[in-house]
């Protein structure tokens, strides 16, 4: 009834679902599974990048928060559940405000090495270190971020788990043709197999059809 009907969806949470969709558009991939595939391998090169970043003595916080992140999406997927999808393709975005902020703040005193925390120059290196890794992340955010979408699109493969044998129907191969009608040229089915149309029930070389079947030896009796 109306009372139980679910109320629409809120002004900001509607545009933020036409957004989605307009960024999974342009990731040209029509189903989950593929799009997962893509998706788990850039999961572990973000995990990766931030395990080499965290080796940094300093600053290496931001590398954390992404780390986090990767592993809560792998959960997400391991476990089928929409929502923890959902919550790591939104946090996304503020991760890629997170990047520009961070980068606009420390890239240049990190490379410069100019703070007094690189008094040391044996130091210098490593945050420098984490500096590049920083920036391969945020310059892999956007695809990231396209491809989430298109999965949130796709529906988190919420059809294919509803029909797991959907695939294996698609790829059966196609019945075969029906037998042609009675009457027509070729060849009719019976009980004995086929037999060309015009030839008596039976095989007359056999000794079937025609007449009862007179052995050799009565014949010439």
């Amino acid at each position: 009834s109306a009372i139980w009907a679910s109320p629409p969806p809120s002004a900001p949470r509607a545009s933020m679902v036409a957004l989605i969709s307009r960024l999974g558009a342009c990731v040209p991939v029509y189903d989950f599974h593929t799009a997962r595939k893509y998706a788990e391998l850039l999961l572990n090169a973000q995990i990766i990048l931030c395990a080499c970043g965290a080796l940094s003595w300093a600053f290496g916080g931001v590398a954390s928060l992404t780390f986090g992140f990767a592993l809560l999406a792998h959960v997400g997927l391991e476990v089928a559940k929409p929502r923890l999808l959902k919550m790591y393709t939104v946090s996304q975005f503020a991760l890629l405000l997170w990047d520009v902020i961070w980068l606009s703040l420390w890239a240049r005193r990190i490379d410069r090495g100019a703070d007094g925390i690189f008094a040391n120059a044996h130091y210098h290196g490593t945050p420098r270190f984490l500096l590049g890794m920083q920036v391969l992340l945020f310059l892999s955010r956007p695809l990231v971020i396209m491809l989430w979408c298109k999965m949130w699109d796709l529906g988190f493969g919420a059809a294919d788990a509803a029909n797991p044998y959907g695939q294996m129907e698609d790829a059966m191969p196609a019945p075969p043709p029906a037998a042609p009608p009675a009457g027509g040229a070729g060849y009719a089915g019976g009980g004995d197999g086929y037999k060309p149309y015009g030839v008596p029930d039976g095989n007359p070389s056999l000794g079937q059809g025609g007449g009862a079947y007179v052995p050799p030896a009565a014949a010439q009796q």
